[in-house]
């Protein structure tokens, strides 16, 4: 009796253990079950929305019952990078679209996201079309002042965009200038016609860049004339004309047209025409002179001089700016270089003294010299010369007109 007892009781001690098994499976089934999936919003680009420039997408994510486990963003069915966040049951998210990295023409995009609730989770994915339209700037409008063009004569050119430009240069005659924003959105240069520019047509060119870095050249041509240029035949004493060997002067030439090649992108120069450098005296030979020397050799004069006056009378500064030069030459004398910005110069030759240093900020009218005849020279006198854009121009279309721009 006993041993019938036990066994009975062994079997009801056994029997709950089979009902256990499917008991489990249908836990483990209800932990696996789906949640509502994430509720994505696409707010940024709109679809079908046309981008002309750098855009955003922006989007929020949200878990009803759950938490957010991983978001993830495709352009193009390429994955993209975005600044991780704190993921909870919520989240805003921007993410930039560089337009020009993207190129024109139509594009995708497809947000997917899951939520997760311990075992459960589910996934959504939400896409969207917009297109990227990034036309070019375009030179609109080049005017050219002034009208008439003649050798050794300053121009200024004034140039309209449409679109974004960030930067712009210009090319004549085979050398750079630059271009600076002013207003209303143009841009202004300050360029030269070559004294030695043969008449007729000549090329002139405009490479801008837009803001996404791509580069346009465009242009016109611009018709020179001849200019109207006296004569003079010099008679140098030998031991003055002896200076003027071709090492000195290549030497020497090459220094000053290192300087000039320098762009300072700030105009120092106060608006309104630069001062005459010398009180009273005349021009004793003026610019584009045609020259024939007695001890030989021949040039055209690039500067004009001014005499008539003692040896020690005080030199200025035509316009303000920043003492580049203000040392003795073998030709030039004593001599004083002045950058005024914007590709802008002016030259000082032959002075008996000096009066500024090198990289000193002068003001119009401080006295930087006196009038000399050191260097190449048959006499007391001042040569005042002006570069643009590292060209030679007539110093009296600054003095009579001036330079009077934004």
């Amino acid at each position: 009796m006993s041993h019938e007892k036990t066994e009975k009781t062994k079997t009801r001690g056994l029997s709950p253990l089979p009902l256990t098994i499917p008991l489990l499976a249908l836990v483990l089934a209800a932990c696996q079950l789906e949640i509502p999936p994430p509720e994505i919003t696409l707010v940024t680009p709109l679809e079908g929305e046309v981008l002309t420039g750098d855009g955003e997408l922006t989007f929020t994510v949200m878990a009803p019952e759950g938490k957010l486990g991983e978001v993830e963003v495709r352009v193009d069915d390429f994955p993209v990078r975005f600044p991780a966040v704190e993921l909870k049951s919520f989240g805003r998210f921007r993410v930039p679209l560089i337009a020009l990295e993207l190129g024109s023409g139509e594009h995708g995009i497809l947000v997917s996201a899951v939520a997760v609730d311990r075992d459960a989770r589910s996934t959504a994915a939400v896409g969207r079309v917009f297109t990227v339209e990034l036309p070019p700037a375009a030179l609109e409008n080049l005017s050219v002042s002034p009208d008439k063009v003649v050798q050794g004569q300053p121009i200024v050119l004034d140039a309209e965009f449409s679109g974004t430009v960030t930067g712009a240069e210009g090319r004549i005659f085979g050398r750079p200038f630059n271009f600076y924003p002013v207003q209303d959105g143009r841009w202004r240069a300050l360029a030269a016609c070559r004294l030695f520019a043969e008449p007729g047509s000549v090329p002139l060119e405009v490479t801008y860049t837009d803001a996404y870095g791509r580069s346009t050249t465009d242009g016109l041509d611009v018709t020179v004339y001849e200019g109207n240029f006296a004569y003079c035949y010099i008679v140098l004493a030998p031991h003055v004309g002896s200076k003027l060997d071709a090492e000195t002067i290549e030497r020497e030439s090459a220094q000053v047209n290192e300087a000039v090649a320098v762009y300072t992108a700030e105009q120092l120069w106060e608006p309104g025409p630069f001062r005459r450098p010398v009180e009273g005296g005349y021009v004793t030979s003026p610019f584009g002179e045609k020259r024939d020397f007695s001890t030989g050799g021949s040039e055209s004069h690039i500067g004009t001089d001014f005499g008539g006056l003692p040896e020690g009378t005080p030199v200025y500064a035509a316009a303000r700016g920043r003492v580049v030069f203000a040392r003795e030459f073998v030709i030039r004398g004593n001599f004083v270089c002045i950058d005024h910005g914007r590709g802008l110069f002016t030259l000082y030759n032959h002075m008996s003294a000096l009066t500024v240093t090198e990289g000193q900020t002068v003001e119009a009218g401080r006295q930087i010299g006196a009038i000399g005849q050191t260097g190449v020279a048959t006499g007391p006198h001042l040569h005042f010369e002006v570069r643009l854009a590292t060209w030679a121009v007539d110093p009296m279309t600054l003095l009579s007109e001036g330079l009077s721009y934004e």
